[in-house]
């Protein structure tokens, strides 16, 4: 009842006032739905755990081993001619050539000839890095060896593999002093002869240019060093659910958001709840009426 000149109080039914919360209360209500749900992060943490490593253990193990390395090569640039060096396809033959799988093979006890048809070493453009490969059985194992066996050919070997890359200019030498050794008789039996004094004099010249490039190439490939590095160590090559650590530490992670968002939000679905229904609780008599009506006339 409202007495004379009192003045009504509006409907409020439905709304909440935040005006009389503390000013500090900022997550006190989600940290108080976390202590009253505290079971829903557990058990979801416990879910994604089991998840994880049930995962795990169903994942079919690969029977593929992997590394990547680089060859940092040390050179002194050739006094004469283009600087050539060995690269990243060169060294990729050196590390399935003879000399190394059979290294390998000494080393693991894995015939030649199956060791030949499971490594495999792959070079690509512009890239310095080579990949290797084992598969079949101990694959982790045999690319251990295997890297241990293509760092110490890399850098024993890299003086060879320069020197093949050279042959042409040893090969321009060759030719350059068998011309010469031709036309050099000529030019002395006939000094009068301008076309074989001619002769002799282009024959010395490219004698002379192909004996400095090729003692040129000879300094670098004496002198040069080369080292492996190991960009990525040998590794099996996952099943496509991870590491042990990595799904542990996803599930850890996904567990705890999950449940603690799952808690926030029942919190929220329950205080919904009974804010509503507090509110049908609180409305004026004849809503309250008119609500009982419609029930009947809906129950009839």
């Amino acid at each position: 009842m409202r007495l004379p000149g009192q003045r009504a109080s509006p409907y409020t039914r439905g709304v909440t006032h935040t005006r009389n919360l503390p000013p500090n209360a900022g997550f006190a209500p989600d940290l108080a739905a976390l202590r009253r749900y505290f079971w829903l992060p557990i058990g979801a943490l416990a879910l994604a755990v089991g998840a994880a490593l049930v995962i795990g253990v169903v994942a079919t193990p690969s029977d593929e081993a992997r590394f990547r390395a680089n060859v940092v090569v040390d050179a002194l640039p050739p006094l004469f001619g283009p600087p050539v060096l060995p690269g990243p396809f060169d060294y990729a033959r050196l590390a399935t050539s003879d000399a190394v799988v059979q290294s390998v093979a000494q080393q693991t006890n894995v015939p030649v000839e199956q060791l030949k048809t499971r490594m495999t070493a792959t070079a690509s453009f512009n890239r310095p890095e080579i990949d290797f490969k084992v598969t079949g059985a101990n694959a982790l194992a045999i690319t251990r060896t295997w890297q241990a066996a293509f760092a110490d050919a890399a850098a024993r070997q890299t003086p060879d593999l320069e020197r093949l890359l050279v042959q042409p200019y040893a090969r321009q030498l060759d030719e350059a002093s068998a011309v010469l050794q031709r036309v050099a008789p000529a030019a002395q039996n006939s000094p009068g002869d301008p076309v074989a004094q001619q002769k002799l004099k282009a024959a010395e010249e490219n004698y002379e240019t192909a004996s400095k490039l090729a003692q040129s190439y000879d300094v670098v490939a004496t002198t040069m060093r080369a080292q492996a590095f190991t960009v990525v160590g040998p590794h099996v090559q996952s099943a496509g659910v991870g590491s042990t650590r990595g799904r542990l530490g996803a599930a850890v992670a996904i567990g705890l958001l999950a449940g603690i968002i799952g808690a926030v939000l029942l919190d929220v679905a329950m205080r919904r709840r009974a804010s509503v229904a507090g509110s049908l609780d609180q409305a004026p008599a004849a809503m309250r009426r008119e609500a009982e009506r419609r029930a009947d006339t809906s129950a009839r």
